[in-house]
């Protein structure tokens, strides 16, 4: 697993980040108590994109295979593990 922290309030590129080819299916683990939002998409989402899905303290998600992205943002800051998906 790669530890990845999430600076408050900042948009953080997970495949950049991690250094896992895009397009590769994770899974993120919310190593903190607070809540995560996630994005897959290649664009970086905007402050005002309200409708992000969560991912509530010490949860898990992840992606689909040959998504073209992955962004996570915690307002309070937080640390995430992600883990490769085969």
């Amino acid at each position: 697993m790669i530890r990845v922290k999430l600076p408050e309030r900042t948009f953080v590129n997970l495949y950049d980040a991690t250094g896992i080819s895009v397009g590769t299916k994770i899974k993120a683990i919310n190593i903190t108590p607070n809540d995560v939002q996630l994005y897959f998409s290649a664009a970086e989402p905007t402050i005002d994109d309200v409708n992000l899905p969560l991912m509530f303290g010490r949860g898990s998600a992840f992606n689909d295979v040959n998504d073209v992205g992955a962004w996570a943002r915690c307002v309070a800051g937080g640390v995430i593990n992600i883990e490769v998906l085969t």
